[in-house]
Parts: C-alpha cells; structure tokens; sequence
C-alpha cells in the first residue's frame, strides 16, 4: 500500500501530559481539513506546530508531504527523516512508511533488514497492511531468512482484519503446501475470501479451483465467472484457464454464469 493511503490517520501520541486529547484531535482535525482542501501550507504549519511537541502522526503527515512533494520540495531524504521521527515516538503509520521507504530504496540505504525491523514493529502495533508486507518479506525471505510459519502466522494476522492481500496469500500457502500440509479446501476457502474483495490473482486461482475440481466440486459455472471477473483486470493466468473453461462449459452453464455476472458477480 502506497504512503498516500495512510496519510491522515487518527492515532496520535499524548505522552506530553501538558496536551490534552481535545486540543491535539482539534489541530489534527483542522489540519486535515486544510489537507483535502488542498491548502498544504497551512496543514504543514499545524503539523510542524504538533510535530516538534511529540505528536507522531504529525511527524508522519509531514513525511507524507515531502514523500510527494505537496506543498514543500519533493525530498525522499526528509520524508525518511520525518517519518523516523514518527516511528521512533512509536506511531505504526510512521514505522509502515519508513518501512516501505526502505523497502524502496528511498531516502534510505536500502536496507530490506531495516525494512523487515520497522514492518515488524508495525505489524505488531497492528497494522494489516504491516502484516501483509512483513507476511509476503518471510515467504519470499527478502530482508530475513525464509520462514514459511512466520509468513502464514502474519498473513493470518492481517487477513483477520480482512485484508484481500493476506487472504490470497494463505490460499496460496494452502495450496503450495508451503509449511504446511497440502489443503485445498482451505485453500479455496481464503481465494474466495480474496475474491470478494476483487483480488484478481484470488479470482484466478478460484476460478482454477473451479475447473478443477480443487477443494470444491467441479463447477465451469463458476469457474466461468471466476475467471472472466480476473481476466478483466488483466490477470494472464485466467486468460488461460478462460479458454479451456470455454472448451467444455455446456450452454447452460454459460448461461448460469453469465446471470452471476450481470448481476454483479459477487453473490
């Protein structure tokens, strides 16, 4: 997830106990405001005000700005360096966003162990996207040695908050048999999950299900639909799958799917 999206949260650190709760949620709230109105400048004032009294999510607002370059100079450098700010006062949004900066070589050495560190510690403070990336950094082994339980242990952790990330990624662990027993009915039980959230890498191995006969009774209906929902966001492997559905499938089935889909597909 891209730092854009976590901009603007409403978590705030109140270590100072000279900040009342009512004062900080006002500024922030005004700040905000400022912020969709486009008028950077004055959402920056209140954050530097709230900044350099301790308020985290300031800190990390500010890195927001100069990650994209609204308001001030585009400067991945001082971007990384407010959210550090951030995320050594404890605020998860700010460990994520420096994390990623890591992660991306931005403003940063580059050190994927760093960023492994900071999703860690964000995913801890209960972050799902934290969790999804520091899920996806174990089973890849990027940044930390390759553990496969580590990976199904944080992927479960961010797919309990419902993230269609992580629920892919489980179907995928099922399916793989990657630390753990081969199960694809579990497996097709988190793809479908993933699904309904417009994964289209869930849609595909759904609709493979599907085919198959994989975890499920055998069904070109909703394999059908599956895969013509994942072939329209531009995934090639239910194109593929799509044209071997399309070999067997009867007329009616056709028909079946075709309703599921006018009707929105998601029932």
């Amino acid at each position: 997830m891209r730092i854009l999206n976590r901009l603007l949260g409403g978590a705030r650190d109140t270590t100072d106990a000279s900040k009342t709760v009512e004062d900080i949620d006002a500024a922030l709230t005004e700040a905000r405001q400022a912020f969709e109105a486009k008028n950077y400048s004055a959402a920056l004032a209140i954050w530097l005000r709230l900044a350099e009294r301790g308020v985290a999510r300031a800190q990390s607002n500010i890195g927001g700005l100069y990650s994209y370059g609204w308001g001030v100079p585009q400067d991945d450098a001082a971007a990384a360096g407010w959210f550090r700010r951030g995320a050594e006062t404890g605020d998860p949004v700010a460990q994520q966003n420096l994390a990623l900066m890591y992660y991306e070589g931005r403003g940063t050495d580059g050190d994927l162990a760093e960023a492994a560190r900071w999703y860690e510690k964000a995913a801890e403070g209960g972050s799902a996207d934290a969790q999804d990336a520091l899920s996806r950094m174990f089973l890849d082994g990027v940044g930390v040695t390759r553990d496969p339980a580590a990976a199904k242990r944080w992927a479960e952790a961010a797919a309990a908050q419902g993230h269609a990330g992580a629920q892919c990624r489980l179907g995928q662990i099922h399916h793989n048999a990657w630390g753990v027993q081969r199960d694809p009915a579990a497996a097709a039980r988190w793809f479908e999950l993933s699904a309904r959230q417009e994964n289209s890498e869930a849609q595909a191995m759904l609709g493979a299900a599907y085919h198959l006969g994989l975890g499920m009774a055998r069904d070109q209906a909703q394999a059908f639909r599956w895969l013509t929902r994942a072939a329209s966001h531009g995934n090639e492997v239910a194109g593929g799958f799509l044209r071997r559905v399309e070999t067997v499938i009867t007329a009616e089935e056709r028909a079946a799917a075709e309703r599921l889909l006018t009707d929105g597909g998601m029932s």
